[in-house]
């Protein structure tokens, strides 16, 4: 445990309201599908981003992310992390704690993946963006309630 937080929880009575027990990999992908471009060509990687929550049983939950980039004709590459979460389930924000604050946690571990699966030969490695999750989440939550569909990204 932190000592930060240890100190926090017993000299203030402090815990946090999401708890992780664990954090992993549940998948890493990379397959080539051919080679670069010319360099006066300008290629496009497509980024996705998808989230799946699942409770395991009373205040314990499964939060799994996966992204995925795909350079036409050159890669497809996918990385997929979850965390095992703990939330009391009377806790009025334990939604958005699943669903901003556990994506939040998880996105910089599988943007740092996805950068070293496509450090590969002949591959321009992929570095992608810092995202507000919480701002992300709303615009889609927003997007859904008017029954819209945007595309993923271009980056």
């Amino acid at each position: 445990m932190n000592m930060a937080l240890k100190y926090a929880k017993e000299s203030d009575g402090l815990t946090s309201s999401l708890q992780m027990s664990h954090i992993v990999f549940d998948e890493l992908s990379f397959k080539r599908l051919g080679f670069t471009k010319a360099k006066d060509e300008s290629s496009k990687t497509k980024v996705s981003l998808g989230t799946n929550i699942g409770k395991i049983e009373d205040g314990t939950y499964k939060v799994s992310l996966k992204l995925t980039a795909e350079n036409e004709n050159e890669y497809v590459a996918y990385v997929i992390i979850s965390a095992y979460c703990k939330v009391n389930e009377d806790d009025e924000l334990k939604e958005r704690l699943l669903k901003e604050n556990a994506v939040a946690i998880l996105y910089p571990y599988a943007r740092a993946e996805m950068t070293l699966l496509t450090a590969q030969p002949e591959t321009d490695a992929l570095t992608l963006p810092v995202l507000n999750v919480t701002a992300m989440v709303r615009s889609a939550e927003m997007e859904h309630e008017d029954g819209e569909t945007k595309p993923s990204n271009d980056k």
